[in-house]
């Protein structure tokens, strides 16, 4: 069965699929069976339902209908991963939390950018005003400061938007080479870093919690979706650890994996301990995660207006110098 571009999810849409399929399976019946049943419980999407329902029948891979969905490589390895240790229904609660906490603070953000956008729009047409009726008046002006401010914040406006739009971009993959590079990127880096962190913590805990070893995990996580967080991370610490290298090392290196993980790992306590400890360790990330999106989605307003206040500086040197060096000239 082929996927069109249409048929991807949107981010509420991606969390109803999560909610219908985590209940389908909470009431006791099979992933295929719940699938089956998806285009009868959400029938705004009962044709790509129906679809996916097809595709599973004739043999097709329920993780390759979800990246044809729109879902994200490490998401659907997470599901992947689930699916073969038998957590499933854990596996989608933590991603359908981390989905409602994102919509939830994208929400907010659009409600916090709305004032100052309507703001930003009424000064465009101001500034458009002024150019065409005001400032043809002070042609023979030599002051240009408000322009070269104005010009400023235009590039910088332009700047800000490209910048935004990769970070959308690089959101919206979500593989290893696109979170690494968000990590670098200022006021963002820290919540992704905080982000990664929580994901592989967490499935860390699951893996020991179903008695696998250190080694064990880099072979069945390099075994995963090519090119995902997992994948990348499974072969690469585990080729490290073929050569030799030390463990405290190798996480120390790791921009992505905390160093807390070596004070659990070097305690040598027994697995299932270990699992615990990681599981509460990934409830204590996913709280330090909320806090951070909650400070940067509540900065980005004063921000908007500091700009705004700039631009309104700027209009008004660009106004009111001209007409104080005709006064001078007088």
């Amino acid at each position: 069965m082929n996927f069109t571009k249409k048929d991807k999810l949107t981010s509420s849409e991606k969390l109803e699929f999560l909610d219908y399929l985590k209940h389908s399976l909470e009431n006791g019946f099979s992933l295929s069976n719940s699938i089956a049943l998806m285009p009868a419980l959400w029938p705004k999407k009962q044709a790509l339902m129906q679809k996916l329902d097809q595709t599973m029948q004739t043999g097709g891979d329920f993780a390759n209908g979800l990246l044809k969905l729109g879902f994200s490589k490490t998401t659907v390895t997470q599901i992947k991963m689930a699916l073969q240790q038998g957590n499933l229904i854990e596996c989608l609660t933590q991603i359908a939390t981390l989905t409602r906490l994102k919509n939830d603070q994208l929400k907010k953000l659009r409600a916090e950018l709305s004032y100052p956008f309507v703001l930003a729009g009424m000064m465009v047409i101001l500034l458009v005003f002024m150019q065409t009726f005001v400032s043809s008046q002070f042609t023979q002006s030599q002051d240009h400061t408000g322009d070269y401010l104005l010009i400023g914040l235009i590039i910088f406006a332009i700047i800000a938007t490209y910048y935004g739009y990769q970070i959308l971009k690089l959101l919206s993959r979500q593989d290893y080479q696109s979170l690494k590079k968000l990590a670098s990127y200022p006021a963002i880096g820290p919540v992704i870093k905080t982000y990664v962190n929580y994901l592989l913590v967490y499935d860390i805990g699951l893996l020991l919690a179903s008695g696998f070893s250190l080694q064990k995990m880099c072979e069945y996580a390099s075994k995963q979706e090519k090119g995902s967080l997992q994948q990348y991370l499974g072969q690469s610490i585990g080729e490290q650890l073929a050569k030799g290298k030390n463990l405290t090392t190798i996480v120390k290196q790791e921009v992505f994996l905390p160093d807390t993980l070596l004070i659990f790992l070097q305690t040598g306590a027994e697995r299932s301990s270990l699992s615990k400890s990681c599981l509460v360790l990934g409830r204590s990330l996913f709280n330090e995660l909320t806090t951070k999106i909650e400070k940067l989605v509540v900065n980005v307003q004063p921000l908007c207006f500091v700009l705004i206040g700039f631009c309104i500086i700027g209009m008004y040197l660009k106004l009111l110098l001209p007409m104080y060096a005709m006064m001078q000239g007088i």
